[in-house]
């Protein structure tokens, strides 16, 4: 629903003249490998990184991995699986709660599934998975890149001026290995041509190293 509504269906219609409801068209190719794509991954056993958070189910590393694919996300929530998909999704970190509560800005439908999760929750999940930090991409944050709770969420922000209106610069991260370190660096397309996307001079320095 997404794809068909914000940009990916208009792009396959335009490009390649295709009708994106049809069994065969790339639109839903692209959709059906999405269908099958890794929800989360795990960097040298202490780094979770996801799209959204953990919300208020996902208590297991191992309840990710149980996810059967191909997997349908559900919005009107009916069982334990298609919320843990919810919460992977579109789940957010607040600073400003401890444990978990609805999140009102993005339950647009107001079926009180989607969620925000906060310090405390954060703090038992990461020490129950013996796990240092999550990793989440889909909160807008104007620097591009963003540190909470004494370093254990950092929030990835990889679109620069999203919606052409907000001027945001975007961020990236290397993880190095040997030791593991988390590396920023912040794309600033307003110090350059808008034709020639690079990284700023600026880059950020090294903010996070875990402990031993």
């Amino acid at each position: 629903m997404i794809n068909a509504t914000h940009g990916l269906g208009d792009e396959c219609e335009k490009r390649l003249g295709e009708n994106i409801r049809a069994e065969n068209s790339i639109f839903s190719k692209i959709n059906a490998l999405f269908d099958i794509l890794p929800l989360a991954c795990i960097i040298d056993e202490k780094i979770l990184c996801v799209h959204g958070g953990i919300g208020s189910s996902i208590t297991k590393i191992s309840d990710i991995a149980s996810i059967k694919r191909p997997l349908q996300v559900i919005q009107d929530v009916r069982t334990h699986e298609q919320q843990i998909l919810i919460d992977l999704l579109w789940s957010e970190y607040s600073d400003e709660i401890n444990e978990v509560t609805i999140n009102e800005e993005r339950d647009i439908l107001k079926l009180g599934f989607i969620t925000k999760y906060g310090k405390e929750r954060v703090n038992k999940f990461l020490n129950d998975n013996k796990l240092s930090m999550i990793i989440t991409s889909h909160q807008w944050v104007q620097e591009g890149m963003k540190t909470f709770n004494n370093d254990k969420v950092v929030i990835i922000y990889s679109a620069t001026n999203y919606m052409d209106k907000y001027n945001n610069i975007a961020g990236m991260i290397n993880i190095t290995k040997k030791p593991t370190m988390i590396v920023p660096k912040l794309i600033d397309v307003f110090k350059t041509e808008k034709k020639n996307y690079r990284p700023s001079k600026n880059i950020s320095p090294i903010r996070w190293k875990p402990n031993k």
